[in-house]
């Protein structure tokens, strides 16, 4: 597990999980972040990060006039969002489907 800046990635069957370190448990649930620790974890800057904010991309909490926070969830939602997923093509989506012709089928020695 790797903790970075009040978020954490842990490494699960079949992917990444993103999460907050917590010092104890909420009443209320996940401790809202600030934007320097969004930023922090995207490895951004604090005004990309109220950019994206404004911009509604990523949701954002209005605490008070001039205070913004985070719910961890939604940082991580806008992570899962924003990635890409890798496409196979050509010979690899062949193989990988068991699809190719038996001239093209790989010689074993």
């Amino acid at each position: 597990m790797v903790e970075r800046t009040g978020l954490t990635v842990a490494e699960e069957a079949g992917g990444m999980r993103v999460g907050v370190a917590s010092s104890g448990s909420s009443p209320l649930g996940e401790p809202l972040v600030d934007a320097a620790t969004v930023a922090a974890f995207l490895g951004v800057d604090k005004t990309t990060v109220y950019r994206l904010a404004a911009t509604t991309a990523l949701p954002s909490i209005d605490v008070a006039p001039r205070v913004v926070r985070f719910r961890p969830q939604d940082v991580r939602d806008y992570v899962l969002r924003r990635t890409r997923k890798a496409v196979m093509r050509g010979r690899v989506q062949q193989l990988l489907r068991g699809s190719f012709d038996e001239d093209d089928s790989p010689e074993r020695n």
